[in-house]
């Protein structure tokens, strides 16, 4: 029976422990990830579904209590710190991750806005999700599976996000054989065999880039247009601040989320505006 520890976070990690789990062949002897406590921006919590799921789980002050388990597989699904070589090292199998990018397309962070930012210039419309062996250096093992959802041009980097994680529940599934059977490092691909653009993109990459100029605003050229266009979507991200522009000294957001998605299925309010006693009409062109 293959032992595992699991590392993650987010809702996708949650669903991916809660298949290993289901999955009888599979013994999961610890899971490091946020504690309870802390403040996340997504739903759930990967520590309270461990707990219920009968796992061990700990913080990641703590993810050293790995190096004293004898396991088969150090399993990644958006686990937030770098690991060093001792960790990777420690799997009698090896160490995995799921990585929700192409790979070696797109390293890094922040991959949902820039793959937006890039598929027209690129002329490359699909968003792939990496089930890979881990290396030292960030997303460069080797590749074990790739499964790919189109980028559509009325995405937002949330609705990818949202539309790829279902995508990177149904690739996991399938890859529960390809771990049971201990042939990872078999069906891997180094990243070398791999044609196309390769970006590599930090935590701090779209520092800086979310203000958007009146005149680019204003512009009436379809190249400009669409660029605005792209860039407002692809840091359409709830809840994290979208793309602005300022506005008579304001600040004002802009969002390719409607207000109908804002209001579900609920009918979107109608606020009454008084009109003032005297008013001058617009102009018509």
């Amino acid at each position: 029976m293959p032992s595992v520890a699991f590392m993650g976070s987010h809702p996708l990690g949650e669903r991916c422990l809660e298949l290993l789990t289901d999955d009888d062949a599979f013994d999961v002897k610890l899971v490091v990830t946020y504690g309870p406590d802390e403040d996340t921006w997504w739903d759930g919590c990967l520590y309270d579904t461990a707990e219920e799921l009968g796992h061990t789980a700990v913080t990641r002050e703590d993810e050293r209590d790995v190096l004293d388990l004898d396991i088969d597989y150090l399993l990644s699904v958006y686990y937030p710190n770098i690991l060093g070589e001792e960790l990777l090292d420690h799997p009698n199998v090896a160490p995995l991750n799921l990585h929700q990018a192409e790979l070696p397309r797109y390293r890094g962070s922040n991959v949902f806005s820039h793959a937006i930012l890039n598929a027209r210039e690129d002329d490359h419309w699909k968003y792939g999700t990496t089930f890979h062996v881990m290396a030292p250096e960030v997303d460069a093992g080797d590749i074990v599976a790739r499964a790919f959802v189109p980028i559509r041009e009325t995405d937002t980097a949330r609705t990818l996000y949202d539309r790829v994680t279902e995508k990177s529940v149904e690739m996991f599934r399938e890859q529960l054989p390809t771990m049971r059977e201990q042939r990872a490092h078999e069906l891997a691909t180094p990243q070398s065999a791999f044609d196309g653009e390769r970006y590599f993109y930090t935590k701090q990459s779209l520092d800086g880039e979310k203000e958007i100029s009146p005149e680019r605003l204003a512009a009436t050229d379809e190249v400009t247009q669409l660029e605005v266009y792209d860039k407002i979507r692809a840091l359409d991200f709830p809840p994290f601040q979208p793309a602005y522009t300022k506005l008579g000294g304001h600040r004002v957001q802009l969002t390719a989320t409607s207000y109908e998605d804002l209001f579900d299925d609920a009918p979107v309010p109608d606020f009454e505006v008084d009109a003032p006693e005297e008013s001058t009409p617009l102009a018509q062109d």
